[in-house]
């Protein structure tokens, strides 16, 4: 599946959520998480996002923003959102064949009856 540009973000939740009451740094290494997070399918290391946030990494586990499995990351809302999109792509990805079948079937079929068209009564000859 192509990358995902996009996640959906609600503001009034981030606004009256716990996150609203941290340091701005903070605040804003939660969302640089989520990002590189989506990026990279919502499948990331322990030691990839404290690489990456260092100042803020014990701020974001204290705040139990997200859940840390074994040696992995767990953001829920954002691994609910790529679930539901992994859903919406292979019925896309469904769909899309079912329509170039029907659309391959339908050029097969012009294509023959053009094939079987006698050239003598659709060209017009000068004598």
């Amino acid at each position: 599946m192509k990358e995902l540009p996009y996640f959906k973000f609600y503001p009034n939740q981030w606004i009256t959520g716990s996150i609203s009451f941290m340091k701005l740094d903070v605040q804003g290494a939660f969302m640089k998480v989520c990002c590189y997070y989506w990026s990279k399918e919502c499948k990331v290391s322990r030691k990839q996002i404290k690489t990456l946030i260092p100042k803020q990494w014990s701020a974001l586990v204290d705040a139990e923003l997200f859940k840390i499995e074994e040696e992995t990351i767990s953001i829920k809302w954002l691994d609910e959102q790529y679930q539901q999109r992994l859903v919406e792509h292979k019925r896309n990805v469904s769909n899309g064949k079912k329509g170039g079948l029907s659309r391959a079937k339908a050029l097969r079929k012009d294509k023959i009856r053009k094939d079987n068209k006698d050239p003598y009564l659709t060209t017009n000859f000068i004598k």
